[in-house]
């Protein structure tokens, strides 16, 4: 065997360990990020001023700019923020959690979708991806990353009596559950959420990511013309190998925990041997069992031939995916 080889078979050793072991942040370091989120929660002083300009790629109407977070993930870090827009007053606020591998221009589609419906979009790339200059993240905690997507929100906020929503797609889907059970986490937003949408959320992640451990857009979509603004990159999980390890013990966390009582929540899950990143199966029984045990409000959509990219689909299913997304959100909102 390779070293590379003998590295990977170590670090899946490793998630699965994790996995059955239950990895947890320190006591001490527990106390510190939950006494940052609620002094953050509280003071509003979260963010330094961000100037949004237009950008090229493949999403209209995107404006980016860099926020500058220096005590998050070990050190001084520019994020880069993303925003889109609708013609008109926007009738909600979504910020969008991208996945693994992937980076907030990739969604195209869906966030004109949403835009056209008068959603504006906020969203950011996460560290290790896209244009954002944050160091690895392995030196991400999910704390960190729970007080950096309430800084985003801090910074782009217009209005702050408008209505927010969370959204998030496979690792960034797992994220924006892990953000509203913690209620710590959740307050930190500052604004109270109307909904959370899910697409093919890694609550339930597969042990080898695309079949194989390593990420390719064939693994994630039949739509190989897909307009995204890059390949998948980091292409493997298990070049982070911290990362890999927190990914499996949250999602461990996150499929055992309900949401909160009255959340209106879509979970919108590809086909069972479709997926090859996340178990359908197991994401489906959270999503009709677990997740609104406590009186959330869980709605499932399927799509049996999508792959894990439900949005990134060819017609019509990702039309369809996008659809029922976008309606979902303009009702929660119009309540």
């Amino acid at each position: 065997m390779t070293p590379r080889g003998t590295a990977s078979v170590a670090l899946l050793v490793a998630a699965v360990t994790a996995f059955g072991a239950g990895v947890v942040p320190s006591v001490g370091e527990a106390a510190r990020t939950t006494a940052a989120l609620r002094a953050e929660a509280a003071t509003g002083d979260i963010g330094a001023e961000l100037r949004l300009r237009p950008a090229s790629g493949p999403v209209r109407g995107l404006e980016t700019g860099t926020l500058t977070v220096p005590d998050l993930g070990g050190g001084a870090h520019r994020v880069r923020v993303g925003v889109v827009a609708p013609r008109g007053e926007p009738i909600a606020d979504l910020l969008f959690l991208h996945g693994h591998a992937d980076r907030l221009d990739n969604h195209a589609a869906l966030f004109a979708d949403l835009a056209a419906a008068g959603v504006r979009v906020v969203s950011f790339d996460l560290p290790s991806h896209g244009e954002t200059d944050a160091g690895a993240i392995d030196r991400w905690s999910t704390a960190d990353l729970a007080a950096l997507a309430a800084r985003v929100v801090h910074a782009t906020e217009q209005d702050p009596d408008r209505p927010f929503v969370l959204a998030g797609w496979s690792f960034g889907g797992l994220l924006a559950t892990r953000f509203v059970q913690d209620p710590v986490q959740r307050a930190a937003f500052g604004r109270p959420i109307a909904a959370l949408a899910l697409e093919s959320p890694a609550v339930a992640p597969l042990p080898l990511a695309g079949g194989d451990g390593v990420s390719r857009l064939r693994a994630l979509t039949h739509d190989l013309r897909a307009p995204v603004a890059g390949p998948p990159q980091p292409a493997s999980p298990f070049l982070d190998p911290v990362f890999a390890v927190r990914l499996v013990a949250q999602a461990r966390v996150a499929v055992a925990t309900p949401l909160p009582d009255g959340l209106p929540v879509l979970v919108e899950v590809g086909g069972d041997t479709e997926d090859r990143y996340v178990d359908v199966p197991a994401v489906r029984s959270w999503a009709g069992d677990v997740a609104p045990r406590d009186g959330a409000d869980v709605q499932l959509e399927r799509f049996p031939d999508a792959r894990h990219g439900i949005d990134l689909e060819a017609w019509p299913v990702g039309d369809a995916a996008r659809t029922a997304l976008v309606d979902f959100v303009r009702q929660q909102v119009s309540r």
